[in-house]
């Protein structure tokens, strides 16, 4: 009796080990072939399901919570979550274009900086953090990132150019243009080295890697630099020619359209960009963009009239108006989720749009403070910015906080307040001491410093859409069995650039054109040398002996071509425009883009093969 009791024991032990075995190896696309009473224990235990979750669990959403149990369903389901992406990619652009973009100039104005410099850098770095992020999150612990990298840069260069070649031509950097361009090709060309050569990827190479980009961006900051030494040698020249007797009129006139060339490189200041708000609003800023045609490449407009953003501080100060003058009116109008200016000018489908939007604005206006050096008192108000103070570290803790513990009690993330609950010792009494200091008709002194606050809330923001929308478009893919790198470079290469493409296309038509142009070749060099090195240097997976199989990916050969093409034809096309960007060079772009993604579909449709070779393995 007893020696059958062990053996039964032992034969129930060996089974245990070898599911468990089993559910730890097990695919999530797995899942997605059993039938769907099955499938809510499954996703709940295997590991593969655990990993593509971010703030909700959506496998626990649909198969536990909701229960499917037909395909009808379950694509109905799909088309909710599209849906949902849409809300997401438009949460990035509101976020963009009323938080972060203005800050983006007020630090490029703080620091000297000039519209190239600021774009291969700060905006560079906002557009493509959030993959930095993405990158290091467990939804991409095992997934081919290289391609993902390599395949978002593609979306960003030949989408995000081209959209900003077609809507708003104008004359580039043209040695800074070559010079990135060669950086690029430097870059993508030492990764794929690194990925392709044999034996595991060392933490020295991704510390190589991370050193390119330092040295890229020392020779920007000394381009400028040396930029303006000559811009002061010039004019040193041009004071010189003109006390002489009699002056040369002609040397005269040459050096000062170079200075006036030079000037343009080097200016930065906020643009008055009341003409685009408006016709954005009206509905019609598409219509007058291609009024002369749609391949026809209008005049560049002339350079946009600076705002006086001191006079736009100070406009409603006056020293005889008590501290509190209209504090509560300015709040409730502050708070308004519908656009004033928009809902006067914009017809009834621009109305309904506002209306429909109004939530998530709401919710985002609780607790981003605005900075923006166009508005009347540069975004302030009293009240409002003092909550902020308090809501803003609080809402952000927490968000972070929970989105590392990772603890789920239902089908969505459980909000750990152990952290954030104590920021309000510290910003009450702050928020206290402001209210009583500020004024309601001007800005205090310190304003600029919410800054802070507005940087890091947008960037929390981006990071919990640019995830949730990677989950949303893996689940899209397995449910619709749709292969891994086909969904990377497709749905989620287009995704994930649809910020860059939101955030460059705003600064074009605002006149930022030259920013604009930097981030979209300075985007991927900072995504392919520091993404990709991060990625090396903190995930340890990626390290192992045989990752570069997976992390390279199935279609890394056909990004990585495709991303040399790309390349070589826009030194090609920018030399034969004299730099200067036209709609037939966007066009021209998003043609090759087109052909990207069809030869991406041919492949995963086993029309014709990817350009990678099949991998043998050696029997054991």
């Amino acid at each position: 009796m007893s020696g059958r009791t062990k053996r039964t024991k032992f034969n129930i032990t060996e089974l245990d080990h070898e599911f468990h075995y089993f559910i730890k190896n097990m695919s999530c696309r797995a899942v997605m072939r059993l039938p769907y009473n099955y499938r809510c224990r499954m996703a709940t235990q295997v590991s593969d399901c655990k990993r593509i979750i971010n703030f909700f669990n959506y496998f626990r959403m649909m198969y536990c919570s909701i229960d499917i149990d037909d395909k009808a369903t379950e694509v109905l389901f799909m088309l909710l979550f599209a849906f949902i992406c849409v809300a997401f990619l438009w949460l990035m652009s509101f976020n963009i274009g009323t938080y972060f973009s203005p800050v983006l100039k007020i630090i490029s104005l703080k620091l000297h900086m000039n519209e190239y410099l600021a774009g291969v850098t700060f905006l560079a770095f906002g557009n493509c953090s959030p993959e930095i992020i993405a990158n290091l999150m467990p939804v991409r612990a095992d997934a081919p990132i290289f391609t993902i990298t390599v395949g978002n840069t593609l979306a960003i260069i030949l989408l995000s150019g081209g959209t900003v070649c077609f809507l708003r031509p104008f004359r580039m950097n043209g040695h800074s243009t070559l010079r990135d361009l060669l950086f690029l090709l430097l870059g993508v060309e030492v990764l794929r080295f690194v990925m392709i050569k044999e034996g595991a990827v060392t933490l020295g190479e991704g510390i190589v890697l991370f050193l390119i980009y330092v040295v890229y961006v020392a020779i920007n900051i000394a381009d400028l630099a040396l930029l303006r030494y000559y811009i002061r040698k010039l004019r040193r020249e041009l004071d010189y020619l003109e006390g002489l007797t009699p002056p040369p009129i002609t040397e005269i006139n040459a050096k000062i359209r170079k200075l006036i060339s030079w000037e343009e490189q080097d200016d930065i200041g906020i643009k008055d960009t009341t003409k685009y708000r408006r016709s954005r609003d009206t509905g019609n800023h598409f219509s007058n963009m291609t009024s002369s045609g749609y391949f026809v490449t209008p005049i560049p407009e002339r350079r946009s009239e600076h705002v006086d953003y001191e006079l736009n501080r100070t406009a409603l100060h006056d020293s005889e108006n008590p501290k509190n003058l209209q504090l509560f009116t300015e709040f409730f109008q502050s708070l308004n989720p519908v656009d004033a200016e928009a809902w006067q000018l914009g017809g009834w489908s621009n109305r309904i749009y506002l209306i429909a939007r109004c939530p998530l604005v709401f919710v985002l206006q609780l607790f981003i403070p605005v900075v923006d050096y166009e508005k009347i008192k540069h975004g302030w108000s009293k009240l409002l910015n003092c909550t902020q103070i308090v809501t803003n570290p609080f809402v952000v803790i927490t968000l972070v906080h929970s989105g590392v513990s990772s603890v789920y009690k239902t089908w969505h993330i459980t909000l750990d307040f152990s952290i954030s609950m104590w920021s309000p010792c510290l910003t009450v009494p702050l928020a206290i001491v402001i209210f009583l200091h500020s004024r309601t008709d001007v800005p205090p002194s310190y304003h600029h410093l919410f800054i802070i606050l507005t940087f890091f809330s947008s960037m929390v923001t981006l990071w919990l859409a640019v995830t949730e929308l990677e989950v949303l478009s893996e689940i899209v893919g397995i449910v619709f069995n749709l292969s891994e790198s086909f969904m990377a470079v497709t749905f989620e290469a287009v995704s994930n650039a649809t910020p860059d493409i939101i955030a460059n296309y705003q600064l074009a038509l605002q006149g930022y054109g030259r920013m604009a142009f930097a981030a979209i070749i300075g985007g991927p060099v900072f995504a392919i040398l520091v993404s990709m090195s991060l990625a090396f240097i903190f995930n340890h997976r990626v390290r192992e002996v045989g990752a570069n199989s997976w992390v390279y990916g199935d279609l890394g050969d056909n990004c990585y071509l495709f991303l040399v093409i790309t390349i070589v034809t826009t030194m090609w096309w920018s030399v034969t425009f004299d730099f200067h960007a036209r709609r037939s060079a966007g066009v021209f772009l998003w043609l090759v883009y087109l052909q990207f993604l069809l030869y991406a579909v041919c492949v995963e449709w086993d029309v014709v093969h990817e350009f990678s070779r099949d991998q043998h393995f050696k029997p054991i």
